[in-house]
């Protein structure tokens, strides 16, 4: 049987590995959501930009029925306002696209991120498990006895008696205020 600081270390280091291993399959599955959701946004704005591109041409189409109709087909009011069509459906395309990259990147930097945020947890597990066996290591189990105490039998500046009294230094316990004009 192991003594307990070895009983709760081992118990502590079990817990940790479990721990890093949990995050990690998080970590991968936040991964797998978020292409799933990248694929899915990426689907939304193809099919956008299809409907707009279908607006444009209904659009422009329109222009040339009305020009046509009305004998204007080659007049430059015609052909500008053919082009605005077109010129506007490129530039909205373009803010889409510019939209995208933006949204992509801001995918890739929370998804880093969320991956420091784990590294972190884990490392601050880590630090807390040698924490805790650095304290459960230095714990001073001697018993307390007459002789770790100083001769007036309240131990150490007294007050302080025990375990621990040993490793207290003569002096640690003075007054740090001035003393009093009242004389007491």
């Amino acid at each position: 049987m192991l003594d307990p600081v070895t009983t709760a270390l081992v118990i502590a280091g079990t817990a940790t590995a479990g721990s890093i291993v949990t995050g990690e399959k998080s970590r991968k599955q936040q991964k797998k959501a978020a292409r799933n959701q990248e694929g899915v946004r990426r689907a939304q704005q193809a099919r956008e930009q299809m409907a707009a591109v279908r607006q444009q041409r209904i659009a422009q189409a329109q222009i040339v029925q009305g020009a046509a109709t009305g004998g204007t087909l080659q007049s430059s009011a015609a052909q500008g306002g053919y082009s605005a069509v077109g010129s506007l459906t490129a530039g909205n395309m373009q803010f889409s696209n510019q939209m995208d990259f933006f949204q992509t990147r801001i995918a890739r930097n929370m998804a880093k991120s969320n991956q420091y945020a784990g590294q972190a947890s884990i490392f601050g597990s880590v630090a807390n498990l040698a924490m805790m066996g650095a304290s459960m290591g230095s714990t001073d189990t001697s018993p307390a006895t007459p002789a770790a105490a100083s001769g007036s039998g309240y131990g150490v500046q007294g007050g302080m008696s025990g375990a621990n009294s040993s490793h207290v230094v003569k002096g640690a316990f003075s007054n740090p205020l001035p003393p009093s004009p009242f004389g007491g």
